[in-house]
């Protein structure tokens, strides 16, 4: 893999392996060793003050919902501690990044710092939604939005949509090969 373009014309890190799934059923996930965890997988992670449950967390593998790791109060050394951590992680759950609201700018925020700080470390990252995730697209929305205050989402979006772009995507199971990948 090749790292992403930077916006000053250089190279940022990228996730050392990984895809993008969608919609993220049981059979696309198997194919990379990859079982949604049972309810007593559940963990609370804490990597700074701000504790996160995980659907899953051992050495190897963080299992985490977009939800649970982007809505709260989670800070960047928060992302970078984790990925300290955990080499591989599956963060499903993922919406729409085309569905523009003042509400869920905060989230792509995070998201963004966590996809860096797992960038940072050449962490594997499986991201798990039901839609499209074609963040450049969502690029072009938010662009277009006029959201007071979120003016720096469309660049948060071209920063997630640079970094992401590395990795395959697998809309559907066919043709899918496994790659060892880490299993839960």
């Amino acid at each position: 893999m090749t790292p992403a373009t930077a916006a000053d014309g250089g190279t940022a890190p990228a996730p050392a392996h990984g895809r993008i799934i969608t919609p993220g059923t049981e059979h696309q996930l198997g194919t990379y060793g990859l079982f949604p965890p049972s309810a007593a997988q559940q963990r609370t992670v804490t990597p700074g003050a701000v504790p996160l449950t995980a659907r899953n967390a051992e050495p190897e593998l963080l299992w985490i919902g977009f939800a649970e790791l982007c809505s709260g109060a989670a800070a960047r050394s928060d992302y970078r501690a984790l990925a300290d951590r955990h080499s591989t992680w599956v963060i499903d759950g993922v919406p729409d990044p085309e569905a523009v609201s003042a509400e869920k700018a905060p989230a792509w925020r995070r998201f963004e710092e966590a996809v860096e700080a797992l960038c940072e470390q050449g962490r594997t990252l499986f991201v798990v939604g039901a839609h499209s995730l074609d963040w450049e697209r969502a690029t072009v929305a938010w662009q277009g939005a006029g959201i007071p205050g979120d003016a720096d989402v469309p660049e948060v979006m071209a920063g997630i949509a640079r970094r992401l772009s590395v990795l395959e995507r697998v809309k559907s199971a066919a043709g899918a090969v496994p790659e060892g990948v880490c299993g839960s």
